[in-house]
């Protein structure tokens, strides 16, 4: 009806008619404990925030697609906590960061999504002895230097490696900076996929998105998802990323600095700590364990891009040090997403 055709008619991005949009590639997903004054900075006063003792499921959200409307692009999303919309609950988007006009375009005027251009710059970490996730590379195996060793005899081995570049410790490092060159965020990546795959499943993700200046109205759209899952360690960012990231953020640290996940309830630390390192904290528990409460608003004002940069900055930087529970990988992902419909106001 009216609320349809006003989704349809906002204009911009991949073309309505081309849906549902397919993206392929792989991604990241990250739940963190978020304090629930952070998320509330992003989320609109009038949605319910899903929480329990003052916080919340938010996290991040990193992908690397090898094709979709917009081509080939990078995008991380921060999650700035879970809401609550009868009978469904989903994760809120603080804020959308890719390397695509026209990503960035369409999800501004047709999702409703606040989307910024940015720049994912790994110059740094692109010589060879840097492997990861975000170039999809591993180390040599003992099984093929052994190989390598039989078959170029001895004396060229040894001449090979005295000239090859030595492997250096720890994940692949990505600087995020904005359109204007500011730095945003650093991340630390984890190994990348081990070459036997997960098992394959189907997930069905409705989301939600808009109350933005161009899309004022509540948006929700469907999401299809196919991918080999496994679990993976975290993503680091900032002070955190001096930690190696594929031994659980156990490595060396500059002195640590109080972050937004610091004094959660005790119980939820003991488990945290219990499973620092293999990330085996159950999801299933963490989300039965949170219930949608009433609201109680704090007095901040929700951030929005009218915000000054420096309260920004601030308010992405307190989702992204929210204490990892669990990191997800998608690997060879397909994902189908629908045309944003305005959600009625009551429903």
């Amino acid at each position: 009806g009216a609320a349809a055709s006003q989704a349809a008619g906002m204009g911009g991005g991949y073309g309505n008619d081309k849906a549902p949009w397919r993206f392929t590639g792989r991604a990241l997903y990250q739940l963190n404990l978020v304090r629930s004054s952070e998320a509330r900075k992003h989320v609109p006063k009038d949605l319910k925030l899903v929480e329990l003792f003052g916080w919340t499921l938010g996290g991040v959200y990193l992908a690397r697609y090898d094709d979709s409307p917009a081509g080939t692009f990078d995008e991380m999303v921060a999650l700035g906590g879970l809401v609550w919309n009868p009978p469904t609950s989903c994760a809120w988007a603080a804020r959308v960061l890719v390397n695509s006009k026209e990503a960035r375009q369409h999800g501004v005027k047709t999702c409703g999504l606040p989307s910024h251009f940015v720049d994912f710059n790994d110059e740094l970490d692109r010589a060879p002895e840097r492997h990861g996730w975000w170039k999809d590379t591993r180390p040599e195996s003992g099984l093929a230097r052994a190989e390598r060793f039989v078959k170029g005899g001895w004396k060229n081995a040894l001449r090979k490696n005295d000239e090859a570049p030595k492997e250096t410790k720890g994940g692949e490092r990505v600087v995020v900076r904005d359109g204007k060159g500011a730095e945003l965020c650093s991340l630390a990546l984890p190994h990348a996929a081990p070459s036997l795959p997960g098992p394959r499943i189907k997930m069905f993700l409705p989301s939600f998105s808009g109350r933005t200046d161009t899309c004022p109205d509540l948006l929700k759209y469907s999401l299809e998802l196919n991918a080999n899952v496994r679990l993976s360690a975290p993503v680091m960012f900032n002070d955190d990323a001096e930690a190696d990231p594929a031994e659980g953020g156990c490595g060396k640290k500059k002195k640590k600095k109080k972050s937004a996940g610091d004094g959660l309830p005790g119980f939820i630390e003991r488990a945290l700590e219990a499973n620092r390192g293999v990330r085996r904290f159950p999801p299933q528990l963490a989300v039965a364990s949170l219930t949608a409460s009433d609201p109680t608003p704090a007095p901040a004002a929700v951030v929005s891009d009218e915000s000054p940069a420096a309260e920004r900055d601030a308010a992405l930087a307190g989702i992204l040090h929210g204490k990892p529970l669990l990191c997800i990988a998608f690997d060879c992902m397909r994902m189908d997403v629908g045309v944003p419909k305005v959600v009625p106001v009551g429903k």
